[in-house]
């Protein structure tokens, strides 16, 4: 079949041709470059904390990857518990890609009980990547704890006088004390201006009865007091996918969660607003552990190429060595799944806002 075309119809073809030439283009001009430029990575804490190590590891390997090769600084901010730092990053950063944050779990926590200080908008960040980082909970042999039957272990733990320690009534310790609270383990008195480090050794010489430590701290200093028989192991917090589903530590997996211990001991999965409010404590602290956020209104091309490159980070086998153990054996959110993890940690119901700073002060007589 032979098809005749009208010098009309050639030239309109032409044109259209011209046209998507001259978009496209226009498009390739318009992908982000770096070249040349300076991209700083805010870390709103002192040098040498989580978040600034989180930083500092994709510091080279950033400028390999990201389109130009820019110079990477880290500029830390600290104060307020990484409020002061977020407020300026929320007012200063412009949405050009050029500026980064890295987030640890009390910025997350500030923003969703920091009182009037908090300026920053976190479900207004485009996240980048967000880094996942279990805890395991475990007790001096003294509480009964065998850690064989969950249900029996929560049992005991409930007729049981505990002394727990944190470093303030809204540090990210409270995920511990919800968690208890959603579990109905009511007789724990918390011990205020201890340290994660002090909280161990504390246990260790039985001055407190239950503990958590993040799993890389947990497998360097306490797993071989448990092969002792120094302490028990109880559970861990899990770990959450995008979708909210939590399933067990992939680095204990033998070990049950604090939700599935619920579900065993009530027939039920967890709900109410203490439940509410632990889960989103624990997305807080192990889902969003650490994470690379860029400032509100950044646009989807920016992120793309950002998160891209922190891909390619990633997979990169020297940086792999590298962050083995800041980055354990969990599943990284990027982009999109980031923004619904982010939105799970922080956007709590007005119900359980409520709740939350009635507990708090009911509990350990502070206001937020």
């Amino acid at each position: 079949m032979t098809v005749t075309m009208t010098r009309r119809a050639v030239a309109a073809l032409g044109a259209a041709a011209a046209a998507l030439t001259i978009a496209t283009a226009g498009a390739l001009a318009a992908a982000p470059d770096f070249g040349g430029k300076k991209v700083t990575i805010i870390v709103p804490f002192e040098e040498g904390g989580g978040a600034d190590v989180y930083a500092r590891l994709f510091q080279a390997h950033l400028t390999k990857y990201l389109p130009g090769n820019p110079t990477i600084i880290v500029r830390n901010l600290p104060g307020g518990g990484s409020v002061k730092g977020a407020n300026k990053f929320d007012d200063d950063a412009e949405p050009d890609g050029l500026t980064i944050m890295s987030c640890s779990t009390s910025t997350l926590v500030n923003y969703v009980i920091g009182g009037d200080k908090v300026k920053y908008d976190v479900l207004k960040w485009r996240p980048v990547i967000l880094s996942p980082h279990g805890a395991v909970f475990y007790t001096d042999p003294k509480v009964g704890v065998k850690g064989k039957d969950i249900v029996e272990d929560i049992k005991t733990l409930k007729q049981a006088k505990l002394n727990y320690g944190a470093k303030s009534p809204t540090s990210s310790e409270l995920r511990g004390v919800l968690g208890f609270e959603m579990l109905g383990i009511k007789d724990v008195n918390v011990v205020f201006g201890l340290g994660s480090g002090d909280q161990r050794k504390a246990l260790l010489r039985g001055e407190l009865d239950i503990n958590y430590d993040s799993v890389g701290s947990y497998s360097s200093k306490v797993a071989k007091f448990a092969k002792e028989g120094k302490v028990v192991p109880v559970f861990t917090m899990g770990v959450a996918k995008a979708d909210g589903t939590i399933v067990r530590d992939p680095a204990y997996p033998d070990m049950p969660t604090i939700t599935e211990g619920y579900e065993k001991l009530n027939g039920k999965a967890p709900s109410g607003p203490a439940a509410e409010a632990y889960l989103a404590f624990m997305h807080m602290g192990v889902t969003a552990s650490k994470s690379l956020v860029l400032p509100k209104g950044t646009p989807d091309e920016i992120v793309d190429v950002w998160v891209d490159s922190v891909k390619k980070v990633v997979a990169d086998a020297d940086f792999q060595k590298q962050a083995k153990k800041a980055f354990g054996p969990y599943e990284q959110s990027y982009g999109k799944d980031g923004a619904r993890v982010l939105k799970m940690a922080t956007d709590l119901s007005p119900e359980t806002k409520t709740w939350l700073k009635g507990w708090i002060k009911q509990r350990f007589n502070v206001d937020i």
